[in-house]
């Protein structure tokens, strides 16, 4: 009942659903909330932090000094040959404390097989973490502000990504910060097929030679201005 209260019924059956599809194995379901994140509502720079591009040796060598950085080798490697640009966020001792992957164009996504096709004036966000021990202080405000600094950069307005429509703590943090929901879209796993209702083509066959439905963003996008 609790909650059924926190996301509503259509969150608490998403919730619901792609819990029991875990535990069947063979199924998956994923229900997104695409969200609009404006550039304006992005906070200031706050004082001691910076925030810069870091290339992949950069990146690598810092995982090996052994400071925290949440992805792996593999996907580090997948989202840079993507094309994608990694932000690292610093504190003023110059640890690293936060990361988020940006791009613009297209994004293969890594947890459904979709291609999003991202509108112009709109770069995607995604991957982005805050180190456990920092999550109480400015990090992930500094690590916004220099995604609103690289969004100025490129004249860029908006930046879109994703999230599941249960998962209220990254909702609330971008509704704090002025995002709005786009719209939803659904995605079931079935063995070795994948369903999607928005996407074309709707139905695709996973694996590694199986191709990613295109889900192009720019109808939903068109309202932001």
């Amino acid at each position: 009942m609790h909650t059924i209260q926190m996301l509503g019924l259509i969150g608490a059956a998403s919730y619901l659903a792609a819990r029991a599809a875990r535990g069947m194995g063979t199924l998956a379901w994923h229900r997104y909330a695409i969200l609009a994140q404006p550039r304006a509502g992005l906070p200031v720079m706050p004082r001691g932090y910076a925030v810069r591009d870091l290339a992949a040796a950069e990146l690598a060598g810092l995982a090996q000094e052994g400071q925290a950085v949440d992805a792996s080798a593999a996907v580090r490697a997948e989202r840079f040959a993507a094309g994608l640009t990694c932000l690292g966020v610093f504190d003023r001792r110059g640890a690293l404390t936060g990361l988020v992957w940006l791009g613009q164009g297209t994004y293969r996504e890594d947890e459904v097989a979709v291609r999003f096709v991202i509108p112009p004036r709109c770069c995607w966000d995604t991957g982005l973490w805050i180190a456990p021990e920092h999550r109480m202080g400015r990090s992930f405000a500094a690590l916004w502000a220099g995604v609103g600094q690289w969004m100025d950069a490129r004249g860029l307005r908006h930046s879109l990504s994703r999230v599941a429509d249960y998962n209220l703590p990254a909702l609330t943090a971008h509704r704090r910060m002025g995002a709005q929901v786009l719209s939803h879209r659904s995605f079931l796993r079935i063995g070795g097929w994948q369903w999607a209702g928005e996407a074309q083509p709707r139905l695709v066959r996973l694996g590694p030679a199986g191709a990613a439905a295109e889900l192009d963003l720019g109808p939903l996008a068109a309202g932001l201005g």
